[in-house]
């Protein structure tokens, strides 16, 4: 079985930010849309976010699931070095996972070379229904440049 991974960001994601000073809640809209592209391409979750900070891979399951997530968390990426960019991080990540299908959703353009398997989100809107078909595409994808 191909596994397949969405990296996931939350702030700007699941977590709209209408101002730069205030951080929003979990919205049910984006993590539906969620919900949806891990069903579809039967995708699990690797957190990304900065949410990830003190945080276990459980603790951050149950605290999606109270806001409406169906899928699974099994892994956060790793802090590798200090001022590592979030593409450095999940490139580490998948230097020791081997995975047929990865997705990466955030605000942030930051991925370096990962970039081409990135669904970047408007952070005012987070994920958008429109986002997922690009996601799944991404995720189903057969070969790997």
């Amino acid at each position: 079985m191909t596994r397949r991974v969405v990296f996931l960001d939350i702030d700007g994601v699941l977590a709209t930010i209408r101002r730069w000073d205030r951080y929003g809640d979990l919205e049910p809209e984006c993590i539906e849309v969620l919900n949806e592209i891990v069903a579809r391409a039967g995708a699990e979750v690797v957190i990304s976010s900065t949410w990830r900070y003190g945080r276990t891979v459980a603790e951050l399951q149950a605290m999606l699931e109270a806001e409406g997530f169906t899928g699974r968390v099994v892994d956060k990426t790793p802090t590798v070095a200090p001022g590592a960019n979030r593409g450095e991080e999940i490139a580490a990540w998948l230097a020791e996972h081997a995975v047929g299908g990865y997705v990466i959703i955030d605000d942030h353009g930051d991925m370096g070379e990962l970039r081409t398997e990135l669904v970047l989100t408007h952070p005012g809107h987070g994920l958008q229904p429109a986002d997922a078909r690009r996601a799944v595409e991404i995720l189903m994808r057969l070969s790997r440049p």
